[in-house]
């Protein structure tokens, strides 16, 4: 089935959104992310018209996508589910957390955006409870991957975001002390336990473990650039001749 991370390379954009930048409101040539977000779709296999994507507020809105919403940005959201193999789903970030979710029964899927906000908010539990009332999806029958972003390595934040989390139960595993009112903020792992308190199960969520401020080479990052481009996450549900692994 469709599905994919992107780095930053193999695209046409000018320094500093050198050169797959998917991000239209980065301040890149818009003819450039258009050619960029051709490519990046057609090496899946798909049309840039294929494409949904969320105009990402870091809220937990989640939209209910089909065929008709293609090419279209849907207004208020930060998680898109759907059901129909037409419609590939997408995602852009260049620090925040791109989750990935697919239902291998229903053959349904959701693609989050999650930074501090969008963690705080709980916007991937919002995408499992939104594939179940939508689809019927058992979190229990949940497949999840948690892409390239910013690491506890080097995502120091302050007091807004400690106090932002605190209703969660699992606050204090994710932050470690870094100097007086500052702590690094592991979003991978704030991520993870809240998709596994959603009912989906730890061996169903995946992790890829890297951090997109270290690896310049590899990913764009506005911690560490300022002014840069943005990756993607790509995600479709799968029709009937994609094989898919079975639930946990």
């Amino acid at each position: 089935m469709l599905h994919a991370f992107t780095t930053r390379g193999g695209g046409v954009s000018a320094p500093p959104f050198d050169t797959l930048n998917l991000g239209r409101g980065a301040g890149d040539d818009a003819a450039a992310v258009r050619e960029n977000r051709a490519r990046a779709l057609a090496a899946l296999g798909r049309d840039i018209s294929d494409q949904v994507e969320a105009s990402q507020v870091h809220g937990r809105e989640v939209a209910v996508v089909t065929a008709v919403h293609r090419g279209r940005k849907i207004q208020g959201a930060d998680g898109l589910t759907s059901c129909d193999p037409a419609a590939v789903l997408a995602m852009h970030s260049a620090d925040c957390v791109p989750v990935l979710v697919v239902d291998p029964v229903k053959r349904a899927v959701a693609a989050v955006h999650a930074g501090w906000r969008g963690t705080a908010a709980g916007a991937a539990a919002a995408a499992v409870r939104a594939m179940g009332e939508a689809f019927g999806s058992r979190p229990a029958d949940l497949l999840a991957a948690i892409g390239p972003a910013i690491g506890p390595c080097c995502y120091e934040v302050g007091g807004e975001v400690v106090e932002a989390l605190a209703p969660w139960p699992w606050q204090g595993a994710v932050l470690r002390p870094a100097s007086k009112g500052r702590w690094f903020l592991d979003l991978w792992e704030a991520n993870r336990r809240q998709i596994e308190a959603a009912g989906v199960p730890p061996g169903a969520i995946a992790a890829a473990g890297l951090c997109t401020s270290c690896h310049p080479a590899l990913f764009f990052s506005h911690r560490r650039s300022g002014r840069t481009g943005r990756m993607a996450a790509f995600i479709a549900a799968p029709d009937r001749r994609d094989s898919l692994p079975p639930a946990e």
